[in-house]
């Protein structure tokens, strides 16, 4: 099969954002090392293009025929970015290792995250002394409110004046908003799922995990929870559903969870083997990457982000900064090619 000339990408984090949209071109090599280049995010803007995140490399734009570089030369407070998030007004968020920054179409600017409001549902042990920086998710809810999650110092919501802090001491991954505008925030460190009823955070019981990886909320309103190692959980408001390999989940590994535009609920696992499959609201599809692997690049598996373009092509970014396109039938490699970026 002929593979289309393309790129990788990934990133964790974005800190000090003075950078404009420049022209240059680079050479992105072959990833040699899974576990530590990793796309870690992936969105399709307003304007229908691809955004990619990869690790320690900043952001990918790609708007359809070539893809743009941005780093910290450009005004990316961090090349490690680990979400990707575009607010009601447009304006691309990157949350980053070193905290946080926004784009708005021509400069990066940096987002200084302070706690001026010690409130927390939980903690004992608040500790307001480290300014959080290393930002994993971010949400702006239909209030006009920004949630940002840290993995050092909780979760913080900004009200357009000041910040407020909760769950200072749990190591938080993933953030979401459900249709009765209660916010669901998910801990990698064994501290399961919380969620905020507009008054205070409360811990969610009967997951089959305590350790979230993922989040989303469908269009019909039910909740989806990855965890690290049982599979999914699926919450309608009164019933917790599990399903894993036992169901026809491709792995109970799962790194991601989206929606596409027929509904259908894709979930991506960070390990190698079956890492894509989707679920139709009767049971699972498990899709392999048979046309680009080979023995050397079973970690296109590991899929670790899923987003969607105008055309329906989905697009999956794995560990190893591998990113290829599905357009439903065949996949194509974007991920070793020089890319001219405008």
């Amino acid at each position: 099969m002929k593979k289309a000339y393309s790129l990788f990408l990934f990133s964790f984090f974005i800190l000090s954002c003075k950078g404009q949209d420049t022209t240059k071109t680079v050479e992105i090599s072959i990833p040699t090392d899974p576990a530590t280049d990793i796309v870690s995010a992936a969105l399709k803007d307003k304007n229908g293009n691809i955004w990619f995140a990869r690790s320690g490399r900043g952001v990918y734009r790609y708007d359809g025929k070539s893809f743009a570089h941005f780093t910290e030369k450009d005004g990316l407070s961090s090349n490690d970015v680990s979400c990707i998030y575009e607010d009601n007004l447009g304006k691309l968020w990157f949350g980053t290792s070193f905290g946080v920054c926004y784009y708005d179409g021509k400069t990066f600017i940096h987002f200084p995250i302070a706690a001026t409001d010690s409130s927390n549902a939980y903690s004992s042990k608040d500790n307001y002394s480290q300014i959080p920086t290393q930002v994993g998710s971010i949400l702006q809810d239909k209030a006009g409110n920004y949630w940002f999650v840290t993995l050092n110092n909780g979760v913080f919501r900004y009200d357009g004046k000041s910040f407020t802090n909760f769950l200072s001491y749990e190591v938080l991954v993933c953030i979401l908003e459900d249709k009765a505008g209660n916010i669901w925030v998910g801990s990698w460190a064994h501290g399961g799922v919380y969620r905020y009823d507009g008054a205070s955070f409360t811990h969610f019981n009967g997951l089959s995990d305590d350790m979230i990886k993922c989040m989303l909320a469908d269009k019909n309103g039910d909740i989806w929870f990855g965890t690290r190692d049982r599979g999914v959980d699926c919450y309608d408001g009164k019933v917790i559903t599990h399903f894993s390999k036992k169901d026809g989940l491709g792995n109970d590994n799962v790194s991601c969870i989206f929606e596409d535009k027929n509904e259908h609920i894709w979930f991506g696992s960070d390990f190698t083997g079956v890492g894509i499959c989707f679920y139709d609201g009767t049971s699972f599809t498990n899709v392999v990457v048979k046309e680009i692997v080979t023995d050397k690049e079973s970690w296109l598996y590991a899929v670790m982000t899923i987003a969607q373009d105008n055309d329906g092509h989905l697009w999956f970014g794995s560990r190893g900064g591998y990113i290829f396109r599905y357009d439903g039938k065949t996949f194509t490699d974007f991920s070793e090619k020089v890319f001219k970026q405008h």
